[in-house]
């Protein structure tokens, strides 16, 4: 019986979280300086995370046994 009660409280939660969802709305823009501020940002990270990544794996690589 208890497990019957987890049941029905899952379900209507679910029931719940798929009506807010229905009558939600999320916008998110940016525009100007901030979006290329946002670009850079992003790429520059990417760039050195894969250089360091990269950097990491050759003088490991390289290390005599």
């Amino acid at each position: 019986m208890n497990e019957m009660g987890n049941k029905t409280d899952y379900e209507n939660w679910s029931q719940s979280a798929s009506e807010v969802a229905k009558h939600s709305s999320l916008s998110f823009s940016l525009s100007g300086w901030p979006a290329a501020v946002t670009l850079i940002s992003i790429s520059v990270s990417a760039v050195l995370i894969y250089g360091i990544r990269s950097f990491t794996t050759y003088k490991t690589a390289s290390l005599p046994e």
